[in-house]
């Protein structure tokens, strides 16, 4: 008896089961699979917006991420190349000219940097044995290849101004001499005027401590030091140079 009831119970669940299936017609549902196809489209989708045509004027950059850039040239350099005609030529021309100066002038400034770094370099050489101080005649016996003149003068200063027309024949009559000119108050534009190289001063009246205008410091060829204030007239100067 038990052993029919059992069978009983068995068949009512499967008809019970084929019954609901008949009904709601569901089947077995893969999630995963759902989640797999999905993933595989975002991949293609991905792979397919890192695709570039490269056209004549452009230059793609894809980042790791897959995100593009194009450079492309500007438009005097693409108008020129595209359509070479004598306005394309003067667009591209002027575009050209505004590019080199900025040039010239990075390039002047480099130099003029350098220059103010192996003066403050070569000066520090000179001076490395004694104290700026303390500027002095030396009993050293050794020579130097060339006769240094330091010149230190000062905006307003009409002492300055008598003694810069000294260094200025100094600098136009003897080759021999190498003057270095520092000068404080003025602006750049007004030391282009002199006719000898003169540049801002910039600490190195600090390094040789001058405390009066005008000063000189003179290191010649025998390796004897001089520190001149004051004006000093063209003869004691050549004196002391030899």
């Amino acid at each position: 008896m038990r052993l029919f009831i059992l069978m009983f119970i068995i068949f009512l669940s499967h008809f019970a089961n084929a019954f609901a299936e008949s009904i709601f017609q569901y089947k077995r549902i893969d999630f995963f699979q759902k989640i797999e196809t999905q993933k595989e489209s975002a991949i293609a989708q991905t792979n397919t917006s890192s695709e570039v045509i490269q056209e004549e004027w452009a230059e793609p950059v894809i980042s790791p991420s897959g995100k593009v850039s194009i450079y492309v040239p500007p438009k005097e350099v693409r108008d020129f190349m595209d359509k070479p005609n004598s306005a394309n030529a003067k667009a591209y021309l002027q575009w050209n000219q505004k590019r080199i100066k900025k040039f010239i002038l990075a390039q002047e400034l480099l130099r003029k940097e350098a220059k103010e770094l192996e003066v403050m370099k070569e000066t520090k050489s000179l001076l490395e044995s004694d104290s700026p101080a303390a500027l002095r005649d030396s009993n050293d016996n050794a020579k130097i290849e060339v006769s240094y003149l330091f010149y230190f003068m000062l905006k307003g200063c009409p002492t300055c101004e008598k003694e810069s027309r000294v260094i200025e024949d100094i600098y136009l009559n003897h080759p021999e001499v190498r003057i270095e000119a520092f000068a404080k108050g003025f602006s750049d534009r007004e030391l282009e005027n002199f006719r000898f190289s003169v540049r801002q001063d910039n600490g190195m009246s600090s390094l040789f401590k001058v405390g009066s205008y005008p000063g000189i410091a003179i290191f010649n060829k025998k390796n004897k030091r001089y520190f001149l204030s004051g004006f000093v007239d063209k003869e004691k100067i050549l004196r002391l140079l030899k």
